[in-house]
């Protein structure tokens, strides 16, 4: 009852924070929505649903008829943890007595690893998979012990149950749980033999196994034949389509020492205060009597370390230690280790250790004793709960009925869509809308290339992942047409940039502020889509299997559950009491003091990190950080306060800082790279910040001088330099375009707006180059109609035999949206991802055919800005983006053109990072590069090159004779580069 209540009550508000919740209701959902179907359309462009044991699934997908999927889910867990409690209770009994495992049973209900496991990884089907794994093992204990077969059958229906839940469970339950248990039952027979558990020796155990083998081969395969049927389908497809992918990084994998942060996520909380009883738990489990279950105990705890030492990839082998997630080993080491806690507990409520506190401390001494062992139970409990209000596990609750609306409105679900910056919140959104996404959250079902070739967990959270992360995404954003996808839903500013200059357009915000980007020109999915079918039997067997295996199980426990209630019980075992010896109250000391030291250094070190104005050098680090994370008033308080600035003017000086580093960018290192002395307490610091952001990384140097004053350090910035403009009203005639779409309501999905005229385009020139080993397609293409049109350019690469090697799109360096007559280069770049067989060497390109297309726009197209001043020397250009217009540009772009003798070599861009602000500029500096090795491999001819599917030679005729939108020239030598500006603007 503690138990439901307590964990009852906080999983509906901490259901939705955690890691895995969702994904299982999603799953849910699928057999809610199809029960016999197996295959899935929403992820992936399509997986196999018998890639995971389904029964935890089909209970929610029961549960949510009535419930909903959230209830179901709730209440099933709420099951499980009754299930989980009795299994404490019966597998203590085994090791410990009646009233130490009641205590045992007590402690697991707040114990840290439950709760973490629960409440903020939402691993419901590995905690089903444990609790009934610990009720089967006194099943199989019984039948061992007693020869009595009705706890065989009740042990290994419950093994079948535990199968259809989680599968691991099982493989790995038979080495850490069930050889245990059938080791111990094997000793207790072996005690009753002799009389006296003491007078047991190896020989009889040896003499008993023998004895006992034909019970342990008839176990094993027991388990081995449920364990294949159940899941069979899961086997088949294991084994038909084994998983093959870069291996994805785990905190739990890592070392803990060199990263404290995943120690604490994966190490520290799901031990808690067992920390403390490690000494006497190892006591306990050497004990002959529980040898095999300290082996066990040692084992799981040893690969629970991850990758702090050497030994768990030398246990496992390189492949499985890159495959599992290691935290499991040290959920299961805690289990393992509550009988005994719960022995040692029992000791100091009422018995020896009672009588030793009382004798030297008194009465009241061991009340506060046990009266504070009890609160930090309860206070690390809901530490743990709390973890995500310390620590941002997951963004921010996302509403999800304003995109379910805009999916099911105007036929947008015929496209697929992809998630930025949800958390798990994709797998809610994806079980409540048909609509199909490009992404997932289940990465052992991924097939696609794009995925399996990188160490990326999903691309909604790309940019945590590295350059690995970016480049995954990339390659979906410049392809869209390849996997029919249209909308992105963004609930991150960092992506935009890469978005607008992948050519995609973003419509107006949805209710709960998610922004919503389309990509223009993608053609809707087909009506029937491909899926991996299998026999109808199979689909029967995983459809029906593991629940009747769960009926099975109720009934066959509940009656002979309702017989042995009638019969007299058996002891399990003699409980073996030993006072500790000196050595061992040594060693309590000496852990107890190393937990100690351990807790003063953490609490040392989070007193640094909370007040880092110790020391300068943390001062500018933590100054950094804060801007970073837009924390604007811890910043604000580590500059000198004496300097008169205030907050309020602080914000404003932040608030006309714009660009890619301002608004977009996320910190990566701070370094100071000089300083200089100009008193003893006083420094001036010269620092260079490194930035990541979605289209390049930064570095940004800063001026800063640090200052001790009142025995701690303060920051004094460089003042902010602010042009203002002469003119204070300002007016800018535009030229706008609407297009009006649908002009009539028809739900009719077949014409979603009345047809336009593609725009004209003509492909001025295009050639194949190879540059440092990597191919690219560059050129130039002119709008040579009367309308806006928005641009995509796609390159094929060929062989001699005509045979297409690659493809890809251009991306970031082109100018997507041209206005009427307006020009703009262009590059298409290759590498060995992009490759359409893995097996094809892109060295035998010889050829290209490239083809672009033009839809009419009615974007607005913001073009009041130019360059000036421009110089050149043989290593740069320098010059000034002038802003004359009404509009903030974000993020300006340059494109840069270099010919050689009238002859296209090179099509390069630069970023600014730094906003321009309205009747504003901004210098620039573009790096020349070298081009000796630059190889033309081949350039276009007229029927390679087509335009809007024409040839484009039919086109010239339209070519504007003028030389306007050329952009801007500069000769040096025989080199000449016309330099073509863009931007992302804010209104």
């Amino acid at each position: 009852m503690i138990a439901i209540l307590f964990h009852g009550t906080l999983l509906s508000f901490t259901v939705s924070d955690t890691y895995d919740a969702f994904v299982h209701m999603f799953f849910g959902s699928h057999y809610a929505e199809g029960w016999l179907e197996t295959w899935n359309y929403k992820w992936y462009t399509g997986f196999t649903m018998t890639s995971y044991p389904p029964l935890v699934h089909q209970i929610i997908a029961l549960g949510s008829f009535i419930l909903g999927l959230k209830g179901a889910y709730i209440l099933w867990a709420l099951i499980v943890i009754g299930l989980f409690i009795r299994g404490i209770y019966h597998f203590s009994k085994i090791w410990v007595s009646k009233t130490a495992a009641a205590y045992a049973c007590t402690i697991a209900v707040l114990s840290s690893s439950l709760t973490e496991a629960l409440h903020l990884f939402g691993q419901l089907p590995s905690l089903t998979g444990i609790a009934l794994l610990l009720n089967a093992c006194p099943e199989i204990y019984k039948w061992i012990r007693f020869n009595q077969w009705s706890y065989f059958l009740t042990g290994m229906s419950i093994i079948a149950c535990l199968t259809g839940a989680h599968h691991v469970t099982t493989i790995f339950g038979m080495v850490f749980f069930i050889a245990p248990v059938a080791g111990v039952a094997v000793i207790d027979l072996c005690a009753e033999d002799q009389g006296d558990i003491k007078s047991v020796r190896f020989v009889h155990v040896i003499k008993k196994v023998w004895l006992e083998l034909p019970k342990a081969i008839t176990l094993v395969i027991t388990i081995i034949l449920i364990t294949i049927l159940i899941i069979l389908p899961y086997w088949i497809w294991s084994k038909s389509d084994p998983i093959s992918q870069v291996s994805i990084p785990h905190g739990s994998r890592a070392s803990f020492i060199a990263e404290p942060s995943l120690g604490l996520m994966f190490f520290i909380i799901p031990w808690g205060l067992f920390l403390l009883f490690i000494p006497g738990v190892i006591r306990q489990v050497i004990l002959p009597r529980n040898i095999f279950l300290g082996i066990a105990f040692i084992l799981a705890l040893v690969l629970g370390t991850g990758g702090t030492t050497p030994i768990p990839k030398m246990l496992l082998g390189e492949t499985a230690f890159n495959i599992l997630t290691l935290d499991r080993f040290t959920f299961w080491a805690t289990i393992l280790a509550i009988p005994f806690v719960g022995q040692l507990t029992e000791s100091l409520i009422s018995g020896r250790l009672k009588s030793k506190i009382i004798q030297k401390l008194g009465n009241s001494a061991h009340s506060t004793i046990v009266f504070s062992l009890v609160m930090a139970y309860v206070a690390v409990a809901g530490a743990v709960i709390n973890f995500s209000n310390f620590k941002s596990i997951q963004p921010n609750p996302i509403e999800i009925d304003p995109i379910v609306n805009f999916i099911e409105r105007d036929g947008h679900e015929e496209w697929r869509y992809l998630t930025l910056g949800f958390g798990d919140q994709m797998a809610w959104l994806s079980a409540n809308t048909d609509a199909l996404s490009v992404d997932g959250n289940y990465h052992s079902a991924r097939r696609l290339p794009e995925l399996t070739t990188r160490a990326v967990e999903r691309i909604e959270n790309a940019k945590y992942l590295g350059e690995d992360g970016l480049i995954a995404l990339r390659n979906f954003l410049k392809l869209p047409n390849k996997y029919h996808l249209k909308y992105i839903f963004s609930n991150d500013k960092f992506y935009e940039p890469l978005l607008f200059f992948y050519g995609w357009e973003k419509l107006k915000p949805l209710e709960n502020n998610i922004d919503v980007w389309e990509r223009k020109d993608v053609l809707p999915l087909p009506k029937i889509l491909p899926k991996k079918e299998i026999p109808a039997y199979q689909k029967i067997m995983w459809g029906t299997l593991p629940l009747s295996a769960l009926i099975f199980a109720i009934y066959i426990n509940l009656f002979y559950w309702m017989a042995r209630k009638r019969t007299k019980r058996t002891p399990l075992q003699t409980i073996i009491r030993n006072k500790p010896s000196r050595p061992w109250r040594i060693l309590y000391l000496i852990w107890f003091l190393a937990i100690l030291f351990a807790l003063l250094v953490m609490a040392f070190r989070m007193y640094k990190n909370a007040n880092p104005q110790h020391d300068y050098k943390e001062l500018v680090e933590a100054y950094f950080h804060a801007i970073d994370y837009k924390k604007y008033d811890k910043a604000y308080n580590y500059l000198d306060q004496s300097e008169g600035l205030s907050y309020e003017q602080f914000l404003l000086e932040n608030s006309l800082k714009d660009g890619i580093l301002a608004s977009y960018a996320r910190l990566d290192t701070v370094k100071i790279i000089s300083e200089r002395a100009v008193n003893k307490n006083k420094l001036e610091l010269e620092v260079e910040a490194s930035w990541f952001t979605s289209v390049q990384k930064y570095s940004s140097l800063h001026n800063i001088t640090a200052q001790k004053k009142e025995q701690k350090w303060v920051l004094t910035r460089a003042p902010l330099q602010a042009a203002i403009p002469s003119e204070q009203m300002l007016q800018i005639l535009d030229v706008n375009f609407l297009d009006h779409g649908r002009r009539k309501a028809t739900i009719n999905n077949t014409a979603r707006e009345d047809i336009l005229d593609r725009p004209d385009i003509y492909i001025n020139s295009a050639k194949l180059i190879r540059k440092d080993g990597q191919y690219h397609i560059i050129g130039e293409i002119t709008n040579i109609d009367n309308v806006p049109a928005y641009i995509s350019i796609e390159g094929i690469l060929l062989d001699q035999n005509e045979k297409e090697l690659s493809r890809n799109n251009a991306d970031k360096v082109l100018i997507h949206n041209l206005l009427p007559k307006e020009k703009s280069p262009f590059r298409i770049d290759f590498s060995e991802w992009d490759r359409l067989d893995k097996n094809v060497d892109l060295k035998d390109v010889v050829n290209f055919h490239i083809n672009a297309q033009a839809l009419v726009t009615d974007e607005k197209i913001y073009r009041f800005y130019g360059l000036k001043d421009l110089v050149i020397d043989k290593e740069k250009i320098e010059g000034w983006y002038d802003n004359y217009g009404n509009k903030e540009i974000s993020i300006p772009q340059i494109i840069v053109e270099k010919r050689i003798n009238g002859e296209l070599i090179w099509v390069d861009d630069l970023y600014l990072d730094t906003g321009i602000r309205p009747q504003r500029q901004r210098t620039f500096t573009y790096d020349i590069e070298s081009d000796s090795d630059v190889l033309i491999k081949s350039r276009s001819e007229e029927d390679k090159t087509l335009a809007n599917s024409s040839f484009n030679s039919a086109l010239q005729i339209y070519l504007p004779s003028s030389k306007q939108n050329e952009g801007v020239m500069l000769e040096l030598d025989d080199a000449e580069y016309n330099l073509f500006i863009n931007g992302l603007t804010q209104e």
